[in-house]
């Protein structure tokens, strides 16, 4: 009922203050968390990440104990962020395709087969959402990191460099045109990540979706603005529509 929980149907603005989200109760709804860089995939400065879990449930109830109601949920697209400011954020993983081979990729690792989906991605994905959905939180899903485009010391790991996957899907000149319609295979792969991700999660009422973290502004808002709009029209044929938004962009 409406006075027993925060989440009643998905988000919506409202109708009477657009600075608020609203639910099915009609009341507005007030988002304040805290994020880390690790809730999704797991992070860490030995391979693979994966070995040293993010304790999700922890983070839950930490959240849960200061009373916030919002995390975004953080994606890294590439397996080697490398970063040098924060030594944890070395490795980062899963991905959504799987590591088939043949051939090693600049990592020494087997290249990523970019029409192989991993599924144990998504159902992470939606285990975490609906974990955060029982103790009332909502969750923003970033669909993409933009970040370690321009700005991560181990950039050139990420699947969409040619020498990292079987598939001959390259960005070309600059490894930023991951986040632009400059590579029509790269945004075909994309769409069908985001159909994917849709359907991991669209009948759950928490959810909200931002494109990506600090793109570049230079160059990234076409393909925001394209990403929106096909998010929007998948979702419409879907049983439930939730919010979809850009955030802020870099510099």
């Amino acid at each position: 009922t409406c006075l027993d929980t925060g989440i009643v149907g998905p988000l919506r603005v409202s109708a009477q203050n657009p600075r608020y989200f609203t639910n099915d109760c009609g009341r507005a709804v007030y988002l304040t968390g805290a994020h880390t860089w690790n809730n999704f995939p797991d992070m860490d400065d030995q391979y693979p990440p994966e070995n040293q879990p993010f304790d999700y449930p922890a983070y839950l109830d930490f959240l849960e104990s200061y009373g916030h109601t919002f995390i975004r949920l953080w994606v890294w697209e590439g397996p080697f962020p490398n970063d040098e400011f924060y030594p944890r954020r070395i490795w980062a993983g899963p991905q959504p395709w799987l590591r088939t081979g043949p051939g090693t990729d600049i990592l020494g690792l087997p290249k990523f087969d970019l029409t192989r989906w991993n599924q144990a991605y998504f159902d992470r994905l939606r285990s975490r959402v609906l974990a955060a959905q029982n103790r009332g939180i909502y969750v923003s899903i970033m669909l993409f990191e933009g970040w370690e485009l321009h700005d991560a010391p181990g950039a050139n790991s990420h699947p969409f460099n040619s020498v990292n996957n079987i598939n001959g899907v390259g960005f070309g000149s600059a490894i930023t045109n991951i986040h632009t319609l400059n590579v029509p295979a790269i945004t075909a792969i994309q769409e069908e990540y985001v159909r994917r991700v849709v359907d991991s999660v669209n009948d759950l009422d928490n959810v909200l979706y931002e494109i990506a973290n600090e793109p570049g502004g230079s160059y990234s808002t076409p393909w925001q603005y394209h990403m929106i709009q096909f998010l929007k029209q998948y979702e419409a044929t879907r049983p439930k529509q939730h919010p979809v938004g850009m955030t802020y962009q870099w510099p």
